[in-house]
């Protein structure tokens, strides 16, 4: 079977399209060893070389991987088939080069090869096979040059190999043990590997050797060990027995690589994860706090969860401009009889900043606060200033038990608890004063607040995809027209994956993480069981194999007396954030692939003569014609952007005087003008007499990835900004809605109307970009529905007049609230009925609008006052800081809105 006669007819096809068949013969006739597999690793092809080779013939069609019966690695350990070098380019998708293996006869005869596996890929890019050409050594290569081989990795590695005895004495020591380590190779070997070992580790390296003893292969250890200067570096082991011709093992090979920046990154992201789960709790808390003790409660918790202090303390200036304590958590009374009142401003301070005490042992502060401090146990503290209104009210203090270094980050959080917190207690100290006063006026006048805030929140939302279930068993759901034609059905269907069976949608599921949610595991369904869903992400697949992917928050809908009536869900669509996402990550990948490959410059200083040596690679990093560059540290210097010329100084003077490593990211210049950021990493090699040594490093690239992270942080904030957004919307609607109507089924007619005028307005602006839209659209689109068959009902007159986003959909609430009432109550409830709508332009860049009813019902003037009515007598002049009138004659309803035009909006 592994030649050509014996070859089924359709092993052509199997190894690819087109090849023709005399190709396959001077395949068969080459002396050297050839087969082929398709994407699955099951083997196509095998020559009569590698049949001989393998001293077996091959299965073909049935095999997979290798044609050989048994494979073993040069130390004598078992190779899985499934880790074979072949395996592992058709995983991994690239030639592996380099290998050796040793190849196991079924008469027990062994050769050592060296295959060179390569993968095939179609014209299309897939992976569709790969092919082997398995090199013979073991006629012309002896233990002896495998040593050689395996000592050239081994020199070439950028990991820590160390070899060793069975009894724990080192006997290998290459570059990268060197460099990691700081022991030079005469130093380590002969040494007991333990030298390695840091204190309370002691029990691991005999663990380590019993296992090694056993032939046991240990996979990536992650452990501690220690430097020649002391310091503790994490690292990941690998260790690999090592066995005599008898197979026993006489020592292991261990491969150690610094994991120390991984594992600082892991914990950076940790504590930025703990930072912000810290602030959203607060934010929650804050929300529903109703007294000043749990506004302090909620405060220290956040301030000692997130900025990770022992101990914490809110001080607030009393009626005597005194800074005194109002809460705090583990200070003992006598300290704060001895700091009460102390305070780095004055009630009168403008703007201040905080401060930072990172060694009390070192702060110039008086000798009895320092006493008081120090006896306290206190190490480090913070000074974080409270204002409100633009007025200092106190301060919040954080302490450490030892010193502390406070990172940027950590004080943008603390700054961000301040603001919070200094919002928080005015907030309070507004209610509270305002509850001396007549209390059902304040109720009224925070209602009307809340309700005015809400609007804003309404107008500045963007465009979102809602979904509304008005029942809690959610066997009915509706949403808006956006919701409509991304899950591509027809308006007004039910969307409800809770319906009854013929009832549901059939077009799309709904996935998590690669799971299927059933209907009551969806958010909109959680939420009608009273549940608030926050941060949902979802999968929409459709049965055409397309998806689209959607983040968003579901609340439940609830009546005046608390009860849950349904639940809406508002989302927006970040399929194309995803793909961006994907994006990036095959730009990252594709930057490992050309670091692998060698794509950087190297460079070389020498610190004696001042000469600067170039790669090609480096002048082309640089733009610059090759041989072009000057040779001296000042020529580099031109290319360097001014702004970081100082940076790329002050890394090098550090560099020099610590003997340390050399790295900066900086920006450069080309030739033609263009920006490029660049990183660079240097070493110091040995020293040797007087010489002060040189400088050698390389440099890349990485522009791309700065974009990238830009963009990637860009679009986070800006999904989370139209999410929180949404959320307010839908919230003020419903509860404006439901609170003020007690009729439920005209409150659900209500709500659907002003969600839809409120998408429809949002469309208008998607639609130009957010630049703004005509008031003749936002009027013709709230009035388009109640034209006669003449069209001659509804008249609008003005010149053209481009609105700005706030002012768009601000006028087309109250446009569908003046509608609505018409259709209700007014001109448009009758055929003989018209509306008249006209608007100038008048000095001072002022809008006038003039909106008239005749033909209609008499008209009596109402009773009370509806959401409609508040809409646009506070809400609408308040917001755009115009005036509007009601009159109510009895011919017909006139409205007149006077408004700011802004100057910049194009007429």
């Amino acid at each position: 079977m592994g030649s050509a006669e014996a070859r089924p007819n359709s092993s052509t096809e199997k190894i690819g399209a087109g090849r023709a068949l005399g190709a396959l013969a001077v395949l068969d006739a080459l002396p050297v060893a050839v087969y082929a597999t398709n994407a699955e690793g099951i083997i196509v092809y095998c020559n009569r070389a590698a049949a001989e080779l393998a001293g077996r013939q091959p299965q073909i069609g049935q095999d997979r991987w290798c044609v050989s019966w048994r494979l073993l690695w040069p130390d004598g350990s078992p190779l899985p088939h499934d880790e074979c070098p072949m395996a592992r380019t058709l995983k991994e998708g690239r030639p592996i080069r380099g290998m050796e293996v040793v190849a196991v006869r079924p008469d027990e005869s062994t050769v050592l090869l060296m295959p060179h596996p390569t993968p095939i890929f179609d014209e299309s890019g897939a992976l569709a096979g790969g092919v082997n050409v398995l090199v013979d050594f073991s006629g012309r290569r002896s233990a002896a040059p495998t040593s050689d081989y395996l000592a050239a990795v081994a020199e070439a590695s950028d990991d820590a190999i160390v070899a060793r005895h069975a009894n724990g004495i080192i006997t290998g020591w290459n570059p990268g043990a060197e460099r990691l380590f700081g022991y030079p190779a005469d130093e380590a070997m002969g040494r007991s590997i333990t030298i390695l070992t840091p204190a309370g580790y002691e029990n691991e390296e005999p663990e380590i050797r019993e296992r090694s003893r056993g032939g046991e292969r240990i996979e990536r250890y992650e452990t501690k060990r220690r430097r020649k200067d002391g310091t503790l570096i994490d690292v990941a082991l690998t260790v690999c027995p090592v066995r005599d011709a008898e197979g026993q093992v006489i020592g292991a090979s261990e491969i150690i690589r610094d994991i120390t920046e991984s594992k600082r990154a892991g914990e950076t992201l940790a504590t930025r994860l703990r930072e912000q789960a810290a602030l959203h709790v607060l934010t929650e808390r804050l929300q529903r706090v109703t007294d000043i003790v749990a506004i302090y409660e909620a405060a220290l918790d956040a301030i000692q969860t997130a900025l990770n202090c022992s101990r914490a303390s809110i001080l607030l200036f009393d009626a005597a401009a005194m800074m005194r304590f109002v809460a705090w958590r583990g200070l003992s009374e006598r300290y704060r009889q001895a700091v009460d009142g102390h305070s780095p401003w004055t009630a009168d301070a403008r703007d201040p900043e905080p401060i930072f005490v990172e060694d009390i042992a070192s702060a110039e502060i008086s000798d009895a606060l320092r006493q008081a401090i120090v006896a306290e146990g206190i190490g480090a503290v913070g000074f974080i200033p409270l204002v409100a209104e633009g007025k200092l009210i106190g301060k919040f203090m954080t302490y450490y038990d030892a010193p502390h270094g406070f990172a940027d980050t950590e004080i943008s959080v603390a700054l961000t608890i301040a603001r919070q917190l200094g919002f928080s207690i005015q907030r309070m100290r507004t209610e509270q004063a305002k509850r001396q006063a007549e209390e059902q006026l304040r109720r009224n006048e925070a209602s009307e607040r809340a309700r005015a805030a809400e609007l804003v929140a309404i107008m500045e939302a963007a465009p979102a995809l809602i979904w509304i279930a008005r029942t809690p068993d959610c066997r009915v759901i509706g949403g808006n027209r956006c919701s409509y034609e991304m899950l591509r059905l027809p308006p007004d269907s039910n969307l409800s994956l809770s319906a009854p069976p013929g009832e549901r949608p059939g077009n799309f599921r709904v996935f998590v993480a690669g799971r299927e949610l059933p209907p009551e595991e969806l958010p909109l369904q959680r939420a009608a069981r009273g549940e608030e869903v926050k941060n949902f992400e979802e999968e929409i697949r459709f049965d055409d194999g397309t998806s689209r992917y959607v983040f968003g928050n579901a609340t439940p809908l609830r009546d005046a007396a608390g009860e849950v009536i349904g639940a809406v869900a508002a989302s927006v669509d970040i399929t194309e954030r995803k793909q961006t996402e994907e994006a990036l990550q095959n730009s990252e990948r594709r930057l490992q692939i050309a670091l692998g490959a060698g794509r950087m410059g190297a460079w070389e200083w020498n610190l004696d003569s001042g000469q600067v040596i170039w790669s090609p690679g480096l002048e082309a990093l640089h733009h610059r014609e090759p041989g072009t560059f000057g040779g001296t540290l000042a020529d580099f210097k031109q290319d360097v952007h001014p702004e970081d010329l100082a940076l790329i100084e002050r890394e090098l003077a550090s560099a020099i005087e610590t003997r340390g490593d050399y790295h900066c990211i900086y920006r450069i210049t080309t030739p033609d003008g263009a920006i490029r950021w660049m990183e660079a990493f240097g070493q110091f090699s040995p020293r040797s007499g007087s010489s002060m040594g040189r400088l050698t490093g390389v440099c890349m690239d990485i522009t791309e990835r700065k974009e990238a992270e830009a963009q990637r942080n860009m679009l986070v904030a800006e999904l989370s900004h139209r999410v929180k957004n949404t959320l307010a919307i839908v919230s003020s609607i419903s509860r404006q809605t439901y609170s003020t109507n007690p009729d439920a089924h005209d409150a659900h007619r209500s709500f659907d109307a002003r969600i839809r005028a409120l998408a429809q307005t949002h469309t208008r602006l998607a639609e130009a970009s957010w630049s703004g839209v005509s008031l003749e659209t936002v009027l013709s689109d709230e009035l388009a529905p109640y034209h006669n068959n003449t069209k001659n009902n509804v008249a609008l007159a003005g010149p053209p007049t481009k609105l700005p986003p706030k002012h768009a959909l601000t006028l087309g609430m109250a446009a569908h609230e003046l509608a609505t009432n018409a259709a209700k109550h007014g001109a448009l409830s009758v055929k003989s009925g018209n509306v008249e709508v006209g608007w100038t332009i008048a000095a001072g860049d002022r809008l006038q609008i003039r909106w008239s009813e005749a033909g209609g019902p008499p008209v009596l003037a109402p009773t009370h006052n509806g959401f409609g009515r508040l809409l646009l007598e506070r809400v609408v002049a308040s917001d755009l800081g115009g005036e509007v009138h009601l009159e109510f004659a009895p011919q017909g309803l006139i409205c007149t809105i006077d408004v700011p035009y802004p100057l910049e909006t194009p007429r």
